[in-house]
C-alpha cells in the first residue's frame, strides 16, 4: 500500500534577513495565491441570483481546490512574524494574505 508523501515542516518565518531562504520554501503557497481561489458559487432557480454554494454540496475538486487554499494560507501564517501576522490574520483567502 502506497501512502501520499506529507510534510509537516513549518516554513521558516520571514525575519527582514533571510529573504533567500524564506522565498523558495514559499514557492508552492505562491502558486497556489496565483490560482486565485474562490468559493464555489451557485445559481438559484427561482430568481438566478448568484450566491456562494454550502460547503455541504461541493463537489471533489471543489473540496480540493479549497484545501489548496487553507494550506497556502496556513503556510504563510505560519512564515511571518507576530507583528505581520497581527495585520493578515482575518484573511479568508490566501491571495488576501
Amino acid at each position: 500500500m502506497e501512502y501520499p508523501i506529507t510534510h509537516s515542516l513549518k516554513p521558516p518565518v520571514l525575519d527582514g534577513s533571510n529573504y533567500p531562504y524564506w522565498k523558495p520554501k514559499m514557492r508552492i503557497a505562491w502558486r497556489i495565491i496565483l490560482a486565485s481561489w474562490n468559493p464555489p458559487r451557485t445559481t438559484t432557480d427561482a430568481d438566478n441570483e448568484v450566491q456562494v454554494k454550502r460547503e455541504l454540496y461541493w463537489t471533489n475538486d471543489e473540496s480540493t481546490l479549497a484545501s489548496y487554499n487553507s494550506k497556502a494560507l496556513n503556510a504563510i501564517f505560519t512564515s511571518v512574524d507576530t507583528s505581520m501576522f497581527k495585520i493578515i490574520s482575518n484573511c479568508v483567502f490566501a491571495k488576501d494574505a
